[in-house]
């Protein structure tokens, strides 16, 4: 008689712990089912077949290709190859374009846009965008993980164009990436800082994949501009654009490089809590959590601000909330502001907006990417 409550109990305790994981395995199916519909979805409004391959299109009207969205979408289909959603061939298409518009064999950087003409195909320009091409060697590297026995050398392919970002796009005397070749030979322009350049996590891996110090360095000295950048205000928002000079940073002003919002935290920006997340360099950790908590006191984050935290606008969009969600996702303090953010998810994929809908897709295949349950 006085075993049976203990068999009740070795009872009950089967049943919590199959309980358990029958509710781990339902979350983790669900979070699989998000990710793999939003994927689809996103290659199904996104992506675009042409002779020299397939381009992740960025016009509203027509057909353009940027190196920045062909990084994005090789990105984007290697982080779906790992979670089963995608393949081989899905990639090489993608692959098979950036090799077409490279700059040069030797010199394997991709040329920045390209745009469908009545005569085809034009590329307007000989020039690279350092961002398109670290999303692009961070992709090979990953593709070379994935497919080892390809019949395509993407080893070789990801050190030949981390060769080349070294040798056209680095700056000695500011010990940083300029934001393209154009610039590298421009004194003046050399000097320009685009912080969403800095990716930690890219660095790192890069280091790991070359054995090349000069990653661990260039990661090093990133780390050491977005603590400068960080310090310069109670909100810790960095600016789509920047100067180094005499080993200072100071965020560029209005119309010095690219448009009004050069000194803000505005389109180039938004993209910065994202590649904190996607390190786990403990010297990040303060930086995010300082624009963390500057956007936990917003009633919405709004897309764009000055780096004293006036918004800008009156609405918030996915290119700036996706990039939060998952700096606050990777940070326990926050899940309130993983609450807020959500929305994101839930939106549908509609296929209007390349820059806002990519960078979300982008950024919750990387926020699950383990599909751990949290």
């Amino acid at each position: 008689m006085k075993k049976k409550p203990l068999v009740l109990w070795g009872i009950a305790a089967i049943l919590l712990v199959s309980y358990v994981a029958i509710l781990f395995m339902a979350i983790k199916d669900n979070r699989a089912h998000i990710q793999q519909k939003m994927y689809d979805d996103w290659r199904e409004h996104y992506l675009v077949s042409s002779k020299q391959g397939d381009i992740v299109n960025t016009a509203a009207k027509g057909k353009t290709a940027l190196s920045e969205a062909q990084g994005y979408g090789m990105v984007i289909v290697t982080l779906a190859a790992e979670k089963g959603f995608a393949k081989e061939a899905d990639f090489e298409k993608l692959y098979r374009y950036y090799t077409h518009y490279q700059i040069s064999e030797k010199k394997p950087l991709m040329q920045w846009r390209q745009a469908e003409t009545k005569k085809g195909w034009v590329s307007d320009s000989k020039h690279n965008a350092t961002d398109g091409d670290l999303d692009i060697a961070y992709s090979l590297l990953m593709a070379s993980k994935l497919w080892p026995n390809s019949k395509h050398d993407y080893k070789t392919a990801a050190q030949n164009l981390l060769q080349a970002i070294k040798a056209y796009n680095y700056n000695p005397h500011t010990g940083f990436l300029t934001v393209g070749d154009w610039a590298t030979v421009d004194e003046k322009a050399s000097q320009i800082l685009r912080p969403s350049d800095i990716m930690p996590g890219y660095f790192d891996a890069f280091y790991k994949f070359t054995g090349d110090r000069f990653w661990q360095q260039l990661n090093d000295r990133g780390i050491e501009l977005l603590q400068q950048l960080s310090a310069q205000h109670k909100t810790g928002l960095m600016p789509d654009f920047a100067w180094i000079k005499d080993n200072r940073v100071i965020a560029a002003k209005a119309n010095e490089v690219n448009n009004k919002y050069d000194g803000d935290y505005s389109a180039n920006a938004c993209r910065i809590p994202l590649r904190l997340a996607q390190s786990n360099d403990k010297r990040l950790a303060p930086i995010l959590s300082k624009m963390l908590r500057f956007f936990e006191k917003e009633n919405m984050v709004f897309a764009g601000y000055n780096l004293k935290g006036k918004a800008l606008v009156d609405y918030q969009n996915q290119s700036f909330s996706a990039p939060v969600l998952v700096g606050a996702y990777h940070e326990d303090p926050y899940s309130g502001l993983v609450t807020s953010q959500k929305w994101v998810i839930q939106e549908p994929i509609h296929g209007q907006n390349y820059y806002d809908e990519t960078l979300k897709v982008l950024s919750v295949l990387e926020m699950y990417k383990n599909l751990d349950v949290k």
